[in-house]
Protein backbone atom coordinates (compact mmCIF):
# COMPACT_ATOMS: atom_id res chain seq x y z
CA UNK A 1 0.00 0.00 0.00
CA UNK A 2 3.06 2.23 1.14
CA UNK A 3 4.38 1.83 -2.30
CA UNK A 4 1.11 2.94 -4.59
CA UNK A 5 0.98 5.81 -2.06
CA UNK A 6 4.89 6.67 -2.73
CA UNK A 7 4.36 5.99 -6.48
CA UNK A 8 1.44 8.28 -7.16
CA UNK A 9 3.55 11.05 -5.10
CA UNK A 10 5.79 10.50 -7.22
CA UNK A 11 3.57 10.76 -10.37
CA UNK A 12 1.95 14.04 -8.80
CA UNK A 13 5.41 15.98 -8.13
CA UNK A 14 6.50 15.23 -11.72
CA UNK A 15 3.28 16.14 -13.15
CA UNK A 16 3.51 19.76 -11.22
CA UNK A 17 7.49 19.99 -12.09
CA UNK A 18 6.13 19.55 -16.12
CA UNK A 19 3.46 22.30 -15.35
CA UNK A 20 5.89 24.69 -14.02
CA UNK A 21 8.60 23.96 -17.19
CA UNK A 22 5.39 24.69 -19.17
CA UNK A 23 4.67 28.07 -17.89
CA UNK A 24 8.33 29.06 -17.53
CA UNK A 25 8.80 28.37 -21.56
CA UNK A 26 5.15 29.86 -22.26
CA UNK A 27 6.83 33.12 -20.44
CA UNK A 28 9.71 33.26 -21.99
CA UNK A 29 8.10 33.48 -25.61
CA UNK A 30 5.72 35.25 -25.01
CA UNK A 31 8.37 38.01 -23.67
CA UNK A 32 10.55 37.30 -27.02
CA UNK A 33 7.52 37.84 -29.20
CA UNK A 34 5.85 40.80 -27.84
CA UNK A 35 5.72 43.71 -30.02
CA UNK A 36 8.38 46.07 -30.32
CA UNK A 37 5.99 49.27 -29.79
CA UNK A 38 5.38 47.91 -25.82
CA UNK A 39 9.04 47.43 -25.43
CA UNK A 40 10.23 51.10 -25.89
CA UNK A 41 7.08 52.43 -23.71
CA UNK A 42 8.50 54.41 -20.76
CA UNK A 43 8.22 52.10 -17.37
CA UNK A 44 6.66 55.18 -15.70
CA UNK A 45 3.42 57.00 -16.98
CA UNK A 46 4.29 60.50 -18.21
CA UNK A 47 2.68 63.48 -17.47
CA UNK A 48 -0.43 64.43 -19.91
CA UNK A 49 1.09 66.87 -22.21
CA UNK A 50 4.49 65.73 -21.43
CA UNK A 51 6.62 64.88 -24.91
CA UNK A 52 7.46 61.09 -25.70
CA UNK A 53 10.77 60.00 -24.78
CA UNK A 54 13.74 59.30 -27.53
CA UNK A 55 14.56 56.25 -27.93
CA UNK A 56 18.07 55.33 -29.38
CA UNK A 57 20.11 52.77 -30.51
CA UNK A 58 23.13 51.17 -29.09
CA UNK A 59 25.21 52.89 -31.48
CA UNK A 60 23.35 56.35 -31.28
CA UNK A 61 23.79 56.57 -28.37
CA UNK A 62 27.61 55.86 -28.23
CA UNK A 63 27.78 58.71 -31.06
CA UNK A 64 25.80 61.32 -28.94
CA UNK A 65 28.11 60.41 -25.65
CA UNK A 66 31.19 60.78 -28.24
CA UNK A 67 29.96 64.46 -29.40
CA UNK A 68 29.34 65.31 -25.47
CA UNK A 69 32.77 63.93 -24.57
CA UNK A 70 34.55 66.25 -27.05
CA UNK A 71 35.69 69.79 -26.96
CA UNK A 72 33.09 72.38 -27.49
CA UNK A 73 34.55 75.64 -28.32
CA UNK A 74 32.72 78.98 -30.33
CA UNK A 75 34.79 79.00 -33.56
CA UNK A 76 37.95 79.88 -34.18
CA UNK A 77 38.37 80.16 -30.44
CA UNK A 78 40.57 77.49 -28.30
CA UNK A 79 39.53 76.71 -24.35
CA UNK A 80 42.01 76.34 -22.10
CA UNK A 81 41.76 75.18 -18.63
CA UNK A 82 45.31 73.48 -17.84
CA UNK A 83 45.84 76.54 -15.10
CA UNK A 84 42.39 75.68 -12.90
CA UNK A 85 43.22 71.57 -13.11
CA UNK A 86 45.37 70.19 -10.55
CA UNK A 87 45.63 66.39 -11.28
CA UNK A 88 46.25 64.41 -8.22
CA UNK A 89 45.41 61.11 -7.27
CA UNK A 90 43.97 60.29 -3.89
CA UNK A 91 44.73 56.41 -1.77
CA UNK A 92 41.30 55.39 -1.35
CA UNK A 93 42.07 52.10 0.23
CA UNK A 94 45.37 50.39 1.11
CA UNK A 95 47.29 47.69 3.25
CA UNK A 96 50.21 50.05 3.71
CA UNK A 97 49.23 53.89 3.19
CA UNK A 98 46.65 55.74 4.79
CA UNK A 99 43.59 56.49 3.20
CA UNK A 100 43.50 60.28 2.37
CA UNK A 101 46.98 60.70 0.72
CA UNK A 102 47.23 62.78 -1.80
CA UNK A 103 49.72 62.77 -4.04
CA UNK A 104 49.80 65.46 -7.07
CA UNK A 105 50.47 64.98 -10.69
CA UNK A 106 53.07 66.99 -12.10
CA UNK A 107 55.16 65.20 -15.38
CA UNK A 108 55.70 61.23 -15.04
CA UNK A 109 55.00 59.25 -11.73
CA UNK A 110 56.20 55.56 -11.36
CA UNK A 111 54.45 53.22 -9.18
CA UNK A 112 56.20 50.44 -8.07
CA UNK A 113 57.92 47.97 -5.36
CA UNK A 114 61.34 49.29 -6.43
CA UNK A 115 62.86 52.42 -4.20
CA UNK A 116 63.20 54.42 -7.54
CA UNK A 117 59.73 54.62 -7.65
CA UNK A 118 57.87 58.09 -7.27
CA UNK A 119 55.02 55.89 -5.12
CA UNK A 120 56.42 52.99 -3.45
CA UNK A 121 53.98 50.10 -2.70
CA UNK A 122 55.81 47.46 -0.72
CA UNK A 123 53.01 45.06 -1.45
CA UNK A 124 53.23 40.91 -2.59
CA UNK A 125 51.06 41.95 -5.78
CA UNK A 126 53.41 44.74 -7.27
CA UNK A 127 55.81 44.50 -9.43
CA UNK A 128 59.07 46.83 -9.05
CA UNK A 129 58.30 48.91 -11.90
CA UNK A 130 54.35 48.17 -12.38
CA UNK A 131 52.64 51.52 -13.96
CA UNK A 132 53.66 54.80 -14.37
CA UNK A 133 51.14 58.22 -14.77
CA UNK A 134 51.53 60.23 -17.87
CA UNK A 135 50.56 63.97 -19.05
CA UNK A 136 49.30 64.33 -22.29
CA UNK A 137 48.15 67.27 -22.97
CA UNK A 138 45.79 68.41 -20.54
CA UNK A 139 44.84 64.72 -20.50
CA UNK A 140 46.55 62.10 -17.76
CA UNK A 141 46.82 58.88 -18.40
CA UNK A 142 48.17 55.62 -16.75
CA UNK A 143 50.51 52.87 -18.14
CA UNK A 144 50.67 49.30 -17.22
CA UNK A 145 54.85 48.55 -17.95
CA UNK A 146 54.52 45.07 -17.71
CA UNK A 147 53.38 44.05 -14.45
CA UNK A 148 52.56 40.32 -13.57
CA UNK A 149 49.22 41.26 -11.76
CA UNK A 150 47.83 44.43 -14.21
CA UNK A 151 46.63 47.49 -13.35
CA UNK A 152 43.10 48.41 -13.25
CA UNK A 153 41.61 51.54 -13.96
CA UNK A 154 37.89 50.88 -12.66
CA UNK A 155 38.35 47.43 -11.92
CA UNK A 156 38.97 47.05 -16.08
CA UNK A 157 42.50 45.47 -16.77
CA UNK A 158 44.60 48.33 -18.33
CA UNK A 159 46.55 46.57 -21.46
CA UNK A 160 48.84 49.42 -22.47
CA UNK A 161 47.39 52.53 -21.60
CA UNK A 162 44.47 53.78 -20.04
CA UNK A 163 42.67 57.72 -20.01
CA UNK A 164 42.14 58.94 -16.45
CA UNK A 165 38.90 60.60 -15.95
CA UNK A 166 37.54 62.68 -13.13
CA UNK A 167 36.98 60.00 -10.02
CA UNK A 168 38.59 57.52 -11.97
CA UNK A 169 39.88 54.77 -9.52
CA UNK A 170 43.13 53.12 -10.05
CA UNK A 171 43.96 50.29 -8.85
CA UNK A 172 47.76 48.77 -8.13
CA UNK A 173 47.78 45.18 -6.24
CA UNK A 174 45.93 46.07 -3.14
CA UNK A 175 45.63 50.01 -3.39
CA UNK A 176 43.07 52.14 -5.04
CA UNK A 177 43.84 55.79 -5.96
CA UNK A 178 41.08 57.88 -7.02
CA UNK A 179 41.93 60.13 -9.76
CA UNK A 180 40.69 64.22 -9.37
CA UNK A 181 41.70 67.25 -11.18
Amino acid sequence: MIDIVLLVLKIGILALLYLFIWQVVKTAVATVRAPTAAAAAPDVALPAGSRPVAVFSPAEREARRDERLTERTMAGEKLDFTGQIDPRIIVERSPIMPAGVVFPLSGWITVGRASSSDIVLDEHFVSSTHARFVPRGSFYYVEDLGSTNGTFVNEKQVSGEAQLKLDSRVRVGETVFRYEE
